[in-house]
C-alpha cells in the first residue's frame, strides 16, 4: 500500500501528454517513408555504438532551424528505438500546453517511463521517494540523479545504451530553464558507470547554442540538419508521394487534368521550402482538402491565382509572428531579413559589414540584434547573412498575413528605398569631402557597397512599379559585377 501512494505522487507529478506515444499529442508529424534516411541512419549508429565518430558521445544534440523536421525525425526515432527495446523515456515540449512547456514535469515524467520500461528499477525510484518527498521539489541535477540515474546504476547487464529523447527544448518557455536542463544533463551523464545517452532536439536558440558551447565536446556529438542530408531530395519524394495518393483519392480527381502537375510546379514549391520541411507539408494540408479542386489549391499556393479569402499558410504564418515577436526591436529585424531576401532574389550575397554600412548601424550590431533568430538565420563562415526561409518574403510583403507586425507590405519596400537613398546621399557627400573623415579599409568598404547599393535601389524601385525594364551595359547590375572586390 505504501509503494501504491509513492507510485501516485510520482504519477502525478508527470506529464504523460509529454510521452512520444500519447494520445493528448494527436497525430504527431513523423518522416515519411523513405525520409529523412541518413539522419535516422546516423542517430540508430549513435544509439548502438556503431559510428566511431559518436559512440563515446554520450548527449546529442540534433539542430536545426524553424520547420526543419526536427520533431517528425525526433518521433519517428522515439518510435524505431520502442519497437526495438531501446528507449528509455522521451518527452516532447509543447509551448501551449502547460504541461509540457517548463522544467517542473522533465524528471518525473522520465522516472514514470523508466518505472514502467525497467521493472528491475521500480523499488529505487519510490524508495528515492519515500526518502525525500520533497525530492520533486529539489533541483533537476538531484531529481535526475536520485529518480533516473541512480535506480539505473546497478544494472549492468540489464540497461545498455539506452536513449532518452528530449524534443523542443526551444519550447520551454523560460531560458533559464532550458540552461538548467541542459547542466543537469551534463552534469548527470558524467556520474561513473552512467549508462544513459541523452538526445536533444532544438532550434538554434541564442541560450541553448552558447550553454552547449560551454560543455565538453568529449561527451557532446552535434548533428545539424542542414543542406548536407539533402533535405530539397527528401522534400521533392515528400511532395510527390502527396500528389500521387490526392490523385489516386481524392473525391475530385475526375477533375484534376491528367498532366497536373508540372515538374515547374513541384519545383516552384520545393524551391519554396527552402530546405524546411514545414512549408510543404503545410502546402500538402491546403492542396489536399477534399473540398476543393487541388489544381486550383496548388496554384495558390504558388501565387499564381487569387487567394479569395483562403489562407494556405495560416499555421506558418503563426510560427513567424511568433519568432519575430519574441525580438526586442521587431521593426529593424523585418527591414534588414527582407531586405537581405531582396538581394537574394538577384543572385546576391550580403556581409554583415555591407548591410550594417547600408543601414547606418555601428559595427557589431547585427550580431547582437540577430542573436535570438537562430531559427531563422544563419551567418556564414564568409560574414554573410543568409535567411533560412524563402518564403517569409511573402509573408512580410502581405498585409494580411503579417498584419500583426509593426512594418510590412509597401510600407517595407518605401523603407528600403529610403534606406539606399539616404546611404547613396551620404556617400555623394563623403566623396564630395574626398573621403577625408574616413579611415583607408572603411573608404575600401564604402566604396565598393556603393554600386551594390544602387543595384538593389534600382530593382525596388522597378518591383514597386512594376516596370519591366532591360539593363543596360552601364546599369548597376554591371557596375557591380565590375567592381566586386575593390573600390570604384
Amino acid at each position: 500500500m505504501i509503494y501504491i501512494g509513492l507510485l501516485r505522487i510520482l504519477t502525478d507529478a508527470a506529464s504523460p501528454s509529454a510521452f512520444h506515444n500519447s494520445g493528448s499529442r494527436h497525430d504527431p508529424p513523423k518522416c515519411q517513408e523513405n525520409t529523412r534516411v541518413a539522419v535516422l541512419k546516423k542517430l540508430k549508429d549513435w544509439v548502438v555504438g556503431a559510428d566511431p565518430e559518436t559512440k563515446d558521445k554520450w548527449i546529442m544534440w540534433m539542430y536545426g532551424g524553424a520547420g526543419a523536421g526536427k520533431s517528425a525525425i525526433g518521433q519517428t526515432f522515439a518510435e524505431k528505438c520502442d519497437d526495438e527495446g531501446q528507449l528509455l523515456a522521451s518527452f516532447f515540449f509543447g509551448r501551449s500546453d502547460a504541461t509540457r512547456n517548463n522544467a517542473k514535469f522533465l524528471i518525473p515524467t522520465i522516472a514514470c517511463q523508466v518505472y514502467e520500461r525497467v521493472p528491475q528499477a521500480r523499488n529505487k525510484i519510490l524508495t528515492a521517494i519515500d526518502n525525500d518527498p520533497m525530492i520533486f521539489n529539489k533541483t533537476l541535477l538531484i531529481q535526475l540523479e536520485s529518480l533516473v540515474i541512480e535506480p539505473l546504476m546497478q544494472l549492468e547487464g540489464i540497461v545498455t545504451r539506452n536513449v532518452i529523447i528530449i524534443d523542443g527544448l526551444d519550447e520551454c518557455l523560460e531560458t533559464t530553464s532550458q540552461t538548467a536542463i541542459l547542466r543537469a544533463l551534463f552534469d548527470g551523464v558524467q556520474r561513473p558507470n552512467s549508462r544513459i545517452f541523452f538526445l536533444v532536439v532544438s532550434r538554434p536558440e541564442h541560450d541553448i547554442v552558447t550553454t552547449f558551447s560551454l560543455q565538453d565536446n568529449a561527451i557532446l556529438a552535434r548533428l545539424v540538419l542542414d543542406d548536407k542530408y539533402r533535405p530539397n531530395k527528401d522534400i521533392e519524394l515528400f511532395l510527390n508521394d502527396k500528389i500521387r495518393v490526392i490523385k489516386e483519392t481524392h473525391p475530385f480527381r475526375h477533375l484534376i487534368p491528367e498532366e497536373w502537375p508540372t515538374e515547374n510546379a513541384i519545383w516552384d514549391i520545393v524551391r519554396k521550402s527552402s530546405g524546411q520541411f514545414i512549408y510543404v507539408s503545410i502546402a500538402v494540408k491546403f492542396i489536399q482538402s477534399i473540398r476543393h479542386r487541388p489544381n486550383e489549391r496548388m496554384a495558390i499556393v504558388r501565387n499564381l491565382r487569387p487567394a479569395q479569402g483562403a489562407m494556405p499558410f495560416a499555421e506558418l504564418d503563426a510560427l513567424y509572428t511568433h519568432i519575430l515577436s519574441s525580438v526586442q526591436d521587431v521593426s529593424i529585424i523585418v527591414e534588414i531579413l527582407s531586405f537581405v531576401l531582396y538581394v537574394s532574389e538577384v543572385d546576391e550575397y550580403v556581409t554583415v559589414a555591407v548591410l550594417e554600412e547600408i543601414h547606418d548601424l555601428e559595427p557589431g550590431s547585427l550580431q547582437l540584434i540577430l542573436c535570438d533568430l537562430g531559427s531563422l538565420v544563419v551567418i556564414d563562415e564568409d560574414d554573410r547573412l543568409h535567411v533560412s526561409h524563402a518564403s517569409l518574403l511573402d509573408f512580410l510583403l502581405d498585409p494580411s498575413r503579417s498584419k500583426d507586425l509593426p512594418i510590412s507590405g509597401n510600407a517595407l519596400m518605401t523603407k528600403h528605398i529610403t534606406t539606399c537613398f539616404h546611404f547613396l546621399s551620404s556617400m555623394c557627400i563623403a566623396l564630395n569631402n574626398g573621403f577625408h573623415d574616413l579611415k583607408a579599409p572603411l573608404q575600401r568598404i564604402k566604396s565598393a557597397t556603393v554600386p551594390f547599393t544602387l543595384l538593389i535601389a534600382q530593382r525596388l524601385l522597378l518591383r514597386s512599379c512594376s516596370v519591366i525594364q532591360t539593363v543596360s551595359p552601364y546599369s548597376p547590375r554591371i557596375w557591380w559585377k565590375r567592381s566586386k572586390g575593390s573600390p570604384f
